[in-house]
């Protein structure tokens, strides 16, 4: 298989599961899902449910299914703990999944493109600093996590620096997006509240973060 066969089959397949997403949304059938009934059946099914639900979110990012509800959705079922657990062994693995594919089918056809000087120099600084890069990008939460997984395989980032920064940098995300799930169990609850308040101080981080550094830049100027 040629290089550019293999990028053009890896868009298509891309194209392909945002229609099917696009197909459900607009034909009501996601909105007919019963999530109560599924939630019940997973709880029942014990490790198992568990077990089904770390192979969902594995094979997620194939079907550009958006993390975060499907994280929610853990905690709400499994609960803060156990949801934690599973998310971060199958968004860890969903996120290994994800790189291989690009850097399997996707590195060679985009080196072809890679020809512009600022891309190419920032390709050898992921390189060099992968493990930092990408911690960064999953600790902050406005980086699309998927277009993390797939960017990274494109790069020259090495899998173990892209893995060990991935599995480290989920892992606060994950708890807070699990607390928050598994709140919703008890809406209204004094724990309800203090899972928000976690959520929202989790969702502001980014900005503080660019206020921080942007007075950084304006001291040093």
């Amino acid at each position: 298989m040629t290089r550019s066969k293999s990028l053009w089959l890896l868009l298509i397949w891309f194209l392909a599961a945002a229609s099917c997403l696009l197909v459900l949304k607009e034909t009501g059938v996601w909105s007919r899902l019963d999530m109560d009934f599924l939630s019940d059946w997973l709880r029942d099914l014990g490790f198992a449910g568990g077990l089904l639900y770390m192979i969902a979110y594995t094979l997620r990012p194939l079907v550009l299914f958006p993390a975060t509800p499907l994280t929610i959705f853990g905690g709400f079922v499994f609960g803060a703990f156990w949801g934690t657990v599973y998310d971060i062994i199958g968004a860890g693995a969903g996120a290994m999944l994800s790189f291989y594919i690009t850097r399997k089918w996707g590195r060679t056809g985009f080196q072809r493109i890679l020809r512009n000087k600022k891309l190419q120099t920032f390709d050898r600084k992921a390189e060099e600093n992968g493990f930092m890069v990408v911690l960064y990008m999953r600790l902050m939460p406005f980086f699309p996590f998927d277009g993390v997984s797939y960017g990274a395989g494109l790069s020259k980032i090495r899998f173990w620096d892209y893995t060990w920064a991935t599995l480290i940098g989920i892992i606060p995300g994950a708890i807070v997006y699990n607390v928050f799930g598994a709140s919703l169990q008890e809406i209204g609850s004094e724990d309800f509240y203090w899972a928000i308040a976690l959520y929202v101080v989790f969702a502001l981080l980014p900005f503080a973060f660019k206020k921080r550094e942007k007075n950084l830049s304006s001291d040093e100027g």
